[in-house]
């Protein structure tokens, strides 16, 4: 399985493409016969910063500026621009606002989240390309679900601080210790943002629990590959 899409996502929006990576490599490619697509792929640092693409810049520009500093999302309006993330256990959510033609990718771990990253990115979309929360699609991709990922206190006491729905997303096994769902949270946090659920969508996978589709720190360790998703506009 080279990639996963989800139709209901891109209703709506035929002009748009979009893909979730799997262990097979995938690199954004598009048909032969359509005009020639940048791919931008930026230093993830796990914080919530996002490099802001517009239609204006040119490719070398666009270059320049993805590789001046660490980011965790890429919005854009540039067409034919894959604005792409890696993972392997954290969140990827691509973006699709179809009136306004803007897009994003996100990386969202675990600091990211709980820094707000989905928010933020939810922010600069409305302030800066005027889209409207309510008119977003969001689609997330597959990452370690609750059933593989226990924290500690380090990571549940500044969700607990961050978040007053946060008992929705983490269930206590031990003391000290809890099994989060950080796909769900994510979920909250763009309906917090403004996103209508019925317009968000997910792809109800656990990478560590499938070793023949995914790439996972969690299960494998350090030093473990990771999956590419990307999101781009054809014009």
């Amino acid at each position: 399985m080279p990639a996963i899409t989800i139709p209901v996502f891109a209703e709506g929006a035929p002009g748009v493409l979009h893909a979730f990576g799997t262990k097979s490599a995938w690199e954004p490619s598009v048909h032969t016969d359509r005009p020639p697509f940048q791919v931008v792929s930026v230093k993830q640092v796990h914080g919530i910063e996002a490099l802001l693409l517009h239609s204006r810049m040119t490719d070398s520009e666009v270059r320049e500026a993805a590789s001046t500093k660490g980011f965790d999302a890429i919005i854009t309006d540039r067409p034919r621009t894959w604005v792409t993330v890696r993972t392997a256990d954290c969140v990827p959510i691509l973006l699709m606002g179809a009136e306004c033609g803007v897009i994003a990718s996100v990386h969202a771990g675990w600091r990211g989240t709980v820094g707000g990253i989905a928010g933020q990115v939810i922010r600069l979309m409305q302030n800066v390309f005027d889209c409207q929360p309510g008119s977003l699609r969001a689609a997330i991709g597959p990452c370690i679900g609750p059933c593989c990922y226990e924290v500690d206190e380090p990571v549940w006491a500044p969700l607990k601080r961050a978040f007053p729905y946060w008992s929705e997303v983490f269930e206590e096994t031990s003391q000290g210790r809890g099994q989060l769902n950080l796909r769900r949270l994510n979920r909250l946090a763009l309906e917090e943002a403004g996103v209508d659920t019925c317009r968000i969508t997910e792809v109800n996978l656990c990478t560590a629990c499938h070793p023949e589709l995914f790439h996972s720190y969690r299960r494998d360790g350090t030093g473990t590959s990771h999956m590419t998703s990307g999101i781009a506009r054809i014009q």
